[in-house]
C-alpha cells in the first residue's frame, strides 16, 4: 500500500514525484543514512546530472554526482506508472552511469 507523501518535488519534466512511507521504510530497512538525506534524494529528481530509463517498465533513473560523497553518484528510481510518479529507492554508487 502506498503511504501519504513525506515529500514531494517536480522533475525536470514538470511531473509531480512524492517520497511516501513505502520508500521511507524500504531505506529505513536498507539506507537508513540516507533517510538524513531526503532533501539531496529530492533535489535529485528535481535536477539531474544525469537520467536513463530503469530495467522495469514505467520507471526512471535520476543521477547526481557528488550530492552526497565526492566521487559518488546518487540514483534515485521514480516509479511512473501512476500519478504522481513514486520515488521507491535511492542509493550511492561508484561508478559513472553514462
Amino acid at each position: 500500500m502506498i503511504g501519504d507523501a513525506r515529500a514531494r518535488t517536480t522533475d525536470p519534466d514538470g511531473r509531480e514525484v512524492i517520497f511516501d512511507d513505502s520508500v521511507y521504510r524500504h531505506l529505513r530497512d536498507r539506507r537508513a543514512a540516507l533517510l538524513e538525506r531526503i532533501d539531496l534524494i529530492l533535489a535529485t529528481v528535481a535536477l539531474p546530472d544525469y537520467r536513463a530509463p530503469d530495467r522495469e517498465p514505467g520507471r526512471e533513473r535520476f543521477f547526481r554526482q557528488n550530492i552526497v560523497d565526492p566521487g559518488r553518484w546518487l540514483r534515485v528510481v521514480v516509479d511512473f506508472n501512476g500519478v504522481p510518479g513514486r520515488i521507491v529507492t535511492a542509493f550511492v554508487q561508484y561508478n559513472d552511469p553514462r
